[in-house]
This record gives C-alpha cells, structure tokens and sequence, in this order.
C-alpha cells in the first residue's frame, strides 16, 4: 500500500501481485481516493524500461495519440509503431502519446524479445516515451529536450482526463473528467522471447 498525498487529501494505491514460475505477473492496482483533490490528470502507474525495447504493437485506439474527447478519429485497430515515434513534439514539452482503450501492448527489442501488457477485465490506456514527466516539464523548449538513451517510460492507467480546450475555450466537460470513486488496473505482465525471425 502506498499513499501520495496533497495538501487536503491523498490517493492510496493497493498493490496485489502474483508472479508465476514463467515469469508472468497478475497484477492489480486500486486507486483509492481521499478527502478533497484537484482535477487528476490521469490514474496510473509507470514502469521504467530498457531503451532496447523500442519497438511497439498495440491492440486499442491509433494510429495517433488519443484521449476521452478525441476519439472520433481513432479508431480501435492493431498498430504498430516505435516508442520513439510515439512523443508529440509540442513547441513545450508536455504529456502526450496517449492510447485510450487498449487490449494489449507489446513492448519488444530488435530481436522480439520483451514485454507484453494485456487487460484482464476492461481495457487500459497507456503512453509510451523516451522522456520522463519530470524531464518534460522540467525543459522549457522542444529543440532543448533530449530523449533518456537508457530508458522508456511506460505508463499504464485505470483513468485519464480528457484535454478539454483551455488554452483558447472551456476546459474539460465533466463527462470527460476522471470521475469520483475507486478506480481498478488490472493487468497481465507476460516476457516475450525472440517472436521476430
């Protein structure tokens, strides 16, 4: 259990997990939301990879980034991509490369081997990026962001809050805002060896 708290209320992760003799891992997160908060971006977790595993197939919304008030031109497909393909370079760097409804992911290197993400229950969304969020807004320019030779960043989430249109209209519709309660990610981790000949 690990509770990140803000100044008048905290969101509780319980974390359950099995890992099996294959090296699969059933894993469950229950956000649990207390006292007063702000608007939330998104509910999730973030899992830190090897640079290596830069090759992407998904089975959800795509080609391009999506979120709950811009799927009409997303359809439900399996696509495939790069992680480094997947950043939106914004004259800012700021979050992006978001796939709503997601049935798996595969997160694998040049040889076929990695990861593959799958829902258990209901679909995910997910981003993949060679940036991490504290790098993103911690870089003022796109020409100055420079992506992590090392790592990717994997970000799995039971929720994700619509874009709204503030930056020259009204925010973000209450329909398309994370709503109240308890929120579930449910997740099979399954390794993937040498699928590509």
């Amino acid at each position: 259990v690990v509770a990140c708290k803000t100044l008048h209320g905290c969101i509780v992760l319980h974390y359950d997990y099995t890992v099996a003799a294959d090296r699969s891992i059933d894993l469950t997160v229950r956000f649990e939301r207390q006292g007063t908060l702000p608007p939330l971006p998104c509910l999730g977790i973030t899992a830190v990879l090897p640079r290596r595993y830069d090759c992407l197939t998904y089975y959800g919304r795509g080609p391009h980034d999506n979120y709950p008030d811009r799927h009409a031109s997303a359809p439900i497909g399996l696509w495939q991509s790069t992680v480094t393909e997947q950043y939106v370079h914004y004259p800012r760097p700021q979050d992006s490369g978001n796939h709503d409804d997601t049935a798996y992911l595969e997160l694998t290197d040049a040889t076929g081997s990695g990861w593959r993400f799958s829902c258990v229950d209901r679909p995910f969304s997910f981003t993949a990026i060679p940036y991490s969020v504290a790098h993103l807004y911690a870089t003022a320019h796109d020409c100055d962001l420079q992506a992590d030779a090392d790592h990717l960043y994997l970000h799995l989430d039971a929720a994700v809050m619509g874009l709204g249109n503030s930056s020259c209209g009204p925010g973000v519709l209450t329909k398309y805002a994370i709503a109240e309660g308890d929120h579930v990610l449910r997740v099979k981790i399954d390794p993937r060896k040498h699928l590509r000949k």
